[in-house]
């Protein structure tokens, strides 16, 4: 008799469990972060890198490197902290040594993240690479998607990078495409170099685009610092993404069903709030720009919006001359503050679920 009830109690728990693991979720967090000027302290002859060498304007030796490091280090490892970090796209990357020395020569080695990364004929020498937790996430390929601007016959500016991948079995084995970007920036005048961003956003357009010819159904993420914000020419025009008004937020309405919209999810903090900070005014030139497939697996949270800045108060401090706070960067000019970035993350947490409700 004992025996009998034991094995309808155990029968009854092997169906109780298997309903719940049915409708199991797990959450993981997608990030990018532009994190200023990741330099070594070696000169690249190839590379304008001079500034950054010992005895260059920012006397960059090796007691300032090892700082960035670890300061680079706290950041995400704080971003892994509240929700498990499945990627991180990261700008401003000099090359794959500064890569090894952040996951293998600070403690992020025991939260065993690997990298993506390819050299770009960036003048200065400053690239995007993405970082991903090996136990989260398995790479299955990668390739540089050189810029070449009309009239050119070579690339001279940052390449975008694409990674392909799927999640692990916590995860729902999702499979991600993830493109990571750097826009040229403003430097020479907004209006002159507008183009040079035009011609990048239509450049990552084209991309997703080809790629949902192939795969309707993909889940694309394309992350980076867009240096502009997204109501500019070079997103709106450029990108195309779509603007939804009224469905910014979590809580209005449904969502539009066609997978191959692209939503900028930073879209409802322009003109408020900012990953990046300019004399006295906050803007947001940092991106999170999915396809609506992956705009359905957003976390609900009390958040009022679906993505978010990283704006930890260790990684702010007081304005003196434009009041308020302001990002607690590396540098201020030629001026080392020992700081973390001038420049906030921004990211969004996903749900994953184990059935096949997406």
């Amino acid at each position: 008799m004992k025996l009998y009830l034991a094995a309808i109690l155990t029968a009854a728990l092997t169906v109780f469990c298997t309903a719940q693991n049915e409708h199991k979720e797990n959450k993981g967090r997608i990030a990018f972060w532009n994190v200023e000027n990741f330099f070594d302290c070696v000169n690249d002859t190839l590379k304008n890198d001079d500034d950054f060498t010992p005895f260059g304007i920012h006397a960059w030796g090796r007691k300032k490197y090892d700082a960035k490091c670890i300061a680079l280090y706290k950041v995400i490892s704080a971003l892994n902290a509240e929700q498990p970090l499945i990627v991180c796209g990261l700008a401003e990357i000099e090359n794959a040594r500064v890569l090894r020395d952040l996951c293998f020569g600070t403690p992020l080695r025991f939260l065993n993240f690997g990298f993506v990364h390819y050299d770009s004929p960036d003048p200065r020498g400053i690239d995007v690479a993405l970082l991903y937790g090996k136990e989260l996430f398995n790479v299955l390929f990668s390739r540089a998607i050189p810029l070449i601007y009309s009239g050119d016959s070579v690339a001279h500016t940052r390449d975008i990078l694409y990674v392909k991948g799927v999640t692990n079995e916590n995860l729902a084995n999702d499979t991600l495409h993830f493109f990571i970007c750097h826009f040229p920036s403003k430097f020479g005048g907004a209006l002159e170099t507008e183009n040079k961003r035009y011609q990048a956003g239509l450049l990552l357009r084209f991309c997703i685009d080809t790629l949902l010819a192939a795969h309707p159904q993909a889940k694309v993420i394309a992350m980076g610092d867009f240096n502009g914000e997204p109501t500019e020419k070079p997103l709106q025009q450029g990108i195309k993404f779509g603007l939804f008004p009224a469905a910014h937020t979590r809580k209005d309405g449904p969502h539009n069903s066609d997978t191959s919209i692209l939503v900028n999810l930073m879209l409802p903090y322009a003109g408020k709030q900012g990953s990046h900070k300019y004399r006295e005014k906050w803007s947001i030139i940092d991106h999170i720009i999915v396809t609506n497939n992956v705009r359905l697996r957003i976390k609900p949270a009390e958040a009022e919006y679906e993505a978010q800045i990283f704006n930890r108060s260790f990684m702010l401090m007081p304005d003196k001359n434009y009041m308020g706070q302001k990002v607690f960067r590396t540098f201020n000019g030629p001026k080392y503050l020992g700081g973390y970035s001038d420049h906030l993350p921004v990211y969004i947490d996903l749900v994953f679920k184990s059935d096949s409700a997406y």
